[in-house]
């Protein structure tokens, strides 16, 4: 056992936390706990991970996690910075006139077909026109009886009734869900016009690099959804309708974008950190 993992042992131990209670309070799952008491950091999802998770777990049992790290720094892997990957060279455009010199045989077809329809259009124009003069014509105009007052004032009135309706309903279309940032707390996110939307869906994104993330509602201790995503991958969860509250924990924030239905969550480009939990409360 190394000793940072020794030191956070302890410190669970005296809080009277067991690795179950610390992995419902966590969300990180207890083999990861177990391998970090035991200093077996390769048994973690990468260097990263083993950073955050520590940091997490230092500071669930009361510890300086900060301080911890900056101690033990020469035990924790450092996180390598990634390759950019090298994007090809795109192949040259062919000219314009090779192109039209490649199709020429499928265009000398498209224009056949359209003379030879412009042509059977104006035959049936002509045979109409002919068969039109040689047909007397005889018109007789029918005068509508005019309506009644009681009759006019029964129509408007259900002119005025349609058109209210129709505004209703496209004021109804036009509402969508709002994602708001709390004014009084980071981190912290208002969800207005939720019942207006019959399915709602959660989209996570990982831009640069891999990201660890969580999501649970309603406080609940059971995760709705725990994994790592990928760099430049991306996961969606269906949310129940019914809901008064959404947790997002990730343990990548720089690298992570949240999405409700195609909206994004206005997080601040100024947060610092690299664990963050997001948590969106439903207002309507």
């Amino acid at each position: 056992m190394s000793e940072i993992g020794e030191k956070l042992r302890s410190a669970r131990i005296e809080r009277g936390y067991t690795i179950d209670d610390l992995q419902k309070k966590t969300k990180i799952q207890k083999r990861y706990l177990a391998a970090i008491e035991e200093g077996k950091f390769d048994q973690l999802p990468g260097d990263f991970y083993v950073r955050a998770f520590v940091k997490q777990y230092a500071d669930s049992v009361g510890l300086d996690s900060t301080a911890l790290l900056e101690e033990y720094s020469n035990e924790i892997p450092r996180v390598q910075p990634e390759e950019v990957p090298v994007t090809p060279p795109k192949p040259k455009k062919e000219t314009l006139w090779n192109n039209i010199r490649n199709h020429l045989p499928q265009i000398g077809i498209l224009a056949a077909a359209i003379i030879i329809v412009c042509l059977v259009g104006f035959v049936m124009v002509r045979a109409h026109q002919q068969n039109s003069q040689q047909i007397p014509r005889t018109t007789q105009v029918k005068q509508a009886p005019a309506k009644t007052d009681k009759a006019k004032k029964k129509a408007q009135t259900k002119a005025k009734s349609q058109t209210s309706s129709k505004k209703k309903n496209a004021a109804a279309v036009q509402k969508k869900l709002s994602l708001k940032a709390d004014s009084t707390q980071s981190d912290k996110f208002i969800a207005h016009n939720w019942q207006s939307v019959s399915n709602h869906v959660l989209k996570l994104n990982a831009t640069t690099a891999n990201a660890w993330i969580t999501v649970s509602t309603n406080n609940q201790s059971q995760a709705l959804w725990q994994g790592v995503i990928n760099a430049q991958s991306s996961q969606s969860i269906d949310l129940p309708n019914d809901i008064n509250e959404v947790q997002i924990k990730t343990g990548n924030a720089p690298a992570t974008q949240v999405y409700i239905n195609d909206e994004q969550l206005p997080v601040s480009e100024h947060q610092t950190g690299t664990v963050h939990t997001y948590t969106l409360t439903i207002k309507e």
